[in-house]
């Protein structure tokens, strides 16, 4: 059964993402993605549409408008065109969900290639150059091959606390792929990235990459390395992508919630 969300209740979550400096339509996507994460919209339920949201909501049309557009851009909400706007289901065929780390602009500049991620595997780590960042715990590595696009695959090594976020160590790896860790984080945590801090450099891969990768030994990849934090301090993972040569442009995005507007801005450049 279809159910539509209740506005009278998101106007009362609303304020509970209402923070300083912080945009009003973020912190009404940030309101809707909790509905989403938390259970109480599920997918295929109804989003009302911005005038029924505008008649309850103390914000304006321009800025419920924004918001929606970052939802859907995003691919939380998905607009049918005469029905309205409606929660997406997870993505068909393992495709991920609004790619964070992966964004590769597409042909035409105004979007990014589809992400396939598949896990390869799943272990249990001791220390090593992630606990600085994510302190002492019970650490999962977890490898993913992921498909960019038809063109070409990258390799990362993601690196959590199952201590704190049990579902990366207990979850079947079927049930993994395809998924956007970002957003498994948000689901168990309610919390959202609030800043990543990125590092590039080149360098040549191990021969267990490059052998994922179809590369020769000791091949020069792009080292894309991210760390996550839900606070202004709070690391919650640890990553590394290894990016072969390409042709494609790769969109770096450093804010948890990266605007709209400024991406397509940035992507029209």
């Amino acid at each position: 059964m279809i159910m539509t969300m209740d506005t009278t209740r998101l106007a009362a979550a609303l304020g509970r993402f209402q923070r300083t400096g912080v945009p009003k339509y973020t912190a009404l996507r940030d309101a809707i993605v909790h509905a989403v994460a938390s259970g109480q919209l599920q997918a295929g339920d109804r989003v009302p549409n911005e005038q029924e949201l505008a008649a309850t909501l103390p914000i304006s049309l321009g800025t419920i408008q924004r918001a929606l557009r970052q939802l859907a851009d995003e691919g939380v909400i998905e607009r049918r065109h005469g029905l309205g706007s409606f929660v997406s289901g997870r993505q068909a065929g393992g495709e991920m969900s609004h790619p964070f780390h992966c964004r590769f602009v597409n042909d035409s500049g105004d979007g990014y290639l589809p992400v396939f991620p598949k896990v390869v595997e799943r272990k249990e780590v001791g220390e090593g150059e992630w606990t600085p960042s994510l302190g002492p715990g019970r650490i999962v590595e977890i490898t993913r091959k992921i498909r960019i696009g038809s063109e070409f695959d990258v390799y990362s090594v993601f690196w959590i606390d199952a201590a704190r976020l049990p579902i990366f160590a207990t979850a079947p790896l079927d049930q993994l792929d395809g998924q956007n860790f970002k957003d498994l984080i948000f689901r168990a945590t309610g919390q959202t990235m609030k800043r990543v801090d990125i590092f590039l450099s080149q360098r040549p891969v191990n021969e267990r990459i490059a052998e994922s990768l179809g590369l020769t030994s000791s091949a020069d990849c792009i080292a894309l390395r991210a760390i996550g934090y839900v606070g202004t301090r709070d690391a919650v993972y640890y990553q590394h992508i290894y990016i072969p040569p390409n042709e494609r442009e790769l969109h770096v995005v450093t804010e948890g919630l990266s605007r709209t507007n400024e991406i397509q801005d940035g992507l029209s450049r």
